[in-house]
């Protein structure tokens, strides 16, 4: 009986032997990896494995050398890895594993680039998809046809337009529609994406509260979870710039010198209490205070103009109708440059627009229109705005909800559009290029065409250039401060007409200059004037025991040792101790050449050297001697510019002078009927 269970006992481990065996040889990944949150100095890695196990990355800059790591030793099936300490736009090799195994063989494909220092003027390629996550023929044409474009491979910012998978956001719908869709997965690995929810992705969120499809939900922000929130990795404490949302609901970052709102169109309820958009509008408001890119992009799913398969003019478009008559005034508040959406399943294009806030019928091109023309740069019509987020220039609205998704015969009338495209073969995706006061949209169909295309550029150029002073024989280079504007800025200067970006003046040259700057993309013209004065500089004479500045000055400044004297502006000096001395003009310009002094730090003689006067220099106070002679008298303090400072009688042969309140300085002690001035250095 013993032996049999020892036998059993055996046999048991054996088989627990042989399961966790074959689980280690079974762990493999089935989601991902794909790339969340991407910063100027981080990223973070997300996948997930069929069985639990520990989560590390293995990174470098090399290919062939991916020897830093991150290791997260907790077991899960769902991995969040954060890679810390990255330089700035950087591309970075990765593998995932565990402790012991990587999942992932090491090749181009796993690979990320980390983002520019936020406001640098980079180039900026952004993709944008809506509605796409059908899993059908579609989705992967709209893919195909952009991967197939100029520079796709360079794309920076993806940004997901919500209903980013069908019919209900489930987590086995994002897995076969998107990680898992042959012709669509092979992105993830390498292009981070930026998303925003939509009303299919909620159906997951809070189902109870569907109706007429479309789920309003009016539970509070944290109870907002399900399988979209357990997907995305989004910044909720400005990590990517910003201002801080604590909600994954919604989020704002930074690529470049382009500022991201990702908003939300489900946290409206349909008790109309509209808290959450409230709550919404509360952050954006912040967002927008402390935004300083030269470019502002906002998007959400239900947009809030459309006449797609979605019409924003419906009475139970409540959603839309919220967006465009509470978020909207808010955005165009702060002359936000570009809004995009989703939900209805066309591609919409409008002109450039501001105020318009009511259904279509309202419209009214005298007052809301602020460029009626077509955008193209090309044919000379680009919309241009001016650098000032206080002045409403008005704000481009784009529709792309049909990366996947499309509609038979919507009617695509509504009066601010410029381009609309719908039907059943109108599947496509968004571009923009964007570098500096440039941006460039394009609309691309899945068939590889370009459909539509606009431009907006900016008027932000600012020059600044400061007064110059110089001395004689001086000259210098002005470099001046050129902010804003496009490559292409051309130089005039009011001195012998020069054209280059620098320009080089001496004391010869004074009085009124300028510079004017054309930004030819723009056709801006700025003009900064600045003044260009000289001084001759000053040499030092000396005269017994004091120093004089010889030269023409309104004031003057004297040093020792490189060290400013308190006090001493006058155009003669008396020192009273050895060192090194210069003299300038008085605003510490044109300084002489040095002028070496000596002098004894003990006490001048006066008369017949019967006066005594130390320490000297003093800190705290001084001694002074004197003969029974002059008791009685009285002394002065007198500073270097000849005031009194402080007035005594001499009652001892040695009196204790306070010299602890006296600004560092220059001296001397007068006494009543003696001939000559005691002089000390007070430090």
């Amino acid at each position: 009986m013993v032996f049999f269970c020892f036998r059993q006992v055996k046999l048991f481990l054996f088989i627990a032997f042989l399961g966790n065996t074959f689980l280690h040889m079974a762990q493999s990944v089935i989601r991902g990896p794909y790339l969340q949150s991407p910063t100027d100095n981080s990223i973070v890695i997300k996948w997930r494995t069929d069985v639990n196990t520990q989560s590390k990355v293995s990174f470098g800059t090399n290919l062939n050398d991916l020897s830093q790591t991150v290791l997260l030793t907790n077991s899960t099936k769902e991995h969040a890895v954060l890679l810390p300490n990255l330089l700035p736009s950087t591309v970075y090799y990765y593998s995932v594993g565990n402790s012991t195994t990587s999942f992932t063989v090491p090749s181009l494909k796993y690979r990320f680039k980390t983002n520019p220092i936020p406001g640098t003027a980079v180039s900026t390629r952004v993709w944008a998809t809506g509605d796409f996550g059908k899993g059908n023929t579609e989705q992967v044409a709209v893919k195909n046809a952009y991967m197939n474009h100029d520079d796709s491979l360079e794309t920076d910012v993806w940004i997901w337009l919500g209903d980013n998978v069908y019919n209900d956001g489930k987590d086995e719908e994002y897995q076969t529609k998107l990680f898992e869709l042959n012709g669509f997965s092979n992105v993830f690995s390498w292009l981070p994406f930026w998303p925003t929810p939509g009303n299919h992705d909620y159906n997951t969120v809070w189902d109870q509260s569907t109706f007429l499809g479309i789920p309003y939900s009016n539970i509070p922000f944290e109870d907002h979870q399900g399988p979209y929130y357990d997907m995305v990795h989004v910044p909720t404490q400005a990590e990517a710039g910003g201002f801080a949302s604590q909600y994954e609901l919604f989020y704002s970052f930074d690529y470049g010198d382009v500022h991201f709102l990702s908003l939300n169109s489900e946290v409206y309820d349909f008790t109309q209490t509209f808290d959450g958009i409230n709550q919404m509008k509360a952050w954006i408001d912040q967002d927008l205070a402390q935004n300083n890119r030269t470019f502002t992009i906002a998007y959400f799913h239900q947009p809030p103009y459309s006449k797609g398969s979605h019409d924003s003019d419906d009475a139970f478009e409540l959603v839309m109708k919220s967006m465009r008559e509470l978020v909207v005034p808010l955005l165009e508040s702060y002359d936000i440059d570009l809004v995009i959406c989703g939900h209805s399943h066309v591609f919409e294009r409008s002109k450039l627009v501001h105020g318009h806030y009511g259904n279509s019928a309202s419209y009214d091109a005298s007052t809301m229109l602020k460029d009626g023309s077509n955008g193209n740069f090309a044919q000379g019509n680009a919309y241009q705005k001016d650098g000032l987020n206080s002045t409403p220039d008005g704000t481009v609205y784009v529709v792309c909800g049909n990366s996947g998704s499309k509609e038979d015969a919507p009617a695509l009338n509504y009066p601010i559009m410029q381009f609309v495209d719908g039907g059943l073969e109108a599947c496509g995706s968004f571009i923009l290029d964007i570098y500096k006061n440039r941006l460039d949209g394009k609309y691309l169909h899945m068939n590889g065409m370009i459909m539509d295309e606009f431009t907006m550029l900016k008027s932000n150029l600012n020059v600044e250039i400061e007064d110059v002073f110089l001395c004689n024989g001086e000259s210098t280079v002005l470099v001046p401060e050129v902010t804003g504007g496009s490559d292409e800025l051309h130089y005039l200067w009011s001195l012998n007409n020069a054209t280059s970006s620098q320009l080089e003046v001496s004391d010869q040259t004074t009085g009124s200059l300028s510079l004017t700057v054309t930004d030819s993309l723009t056709g801006q013209v700025v003009t900064s004037v600045f003044n260009v004065s000289s001084s001759a500089s000053l040499t030092i004479q000396q005269s017994n025991d004091t120093l004089f500045a010889v030269g023409s000055s309104q004031s003057y400044q004297w040093f020792l040792d490189g060290i400013l004297i308190s006090g001493a502006s006058a155009s003669y000096f008396v020192p009273q101790v050895s060192g090194v001395y210069s003299v300038s003009n008085g605003t510490g310009t044109c300084e002489s050449s040095p002028y070496n002094y000596n002098a004894q730090l003990n006490v001048p003689e006066i008369a017949s050297s019967s006066f005594l006067l130390y320490p000297n220099p003093a800190a705290e106070e001084l001694h002074l001697i004197v003969p029974k002679a002059y008791l009685g008298k009285g002394y002065q303090v007198i500073n270097s510019s000849g005031n009194v400072v402080r007035r005594a009688k001499i009652l001892s042969s040695e009196t204790i002078v306070d010299v602890s309140e006296l600004a560092n300085g220059i001296y001397s002690i007068r006494i009543s009927g003696a001939g000559e001035r005691l002089r000390f250095m007070k430090k």
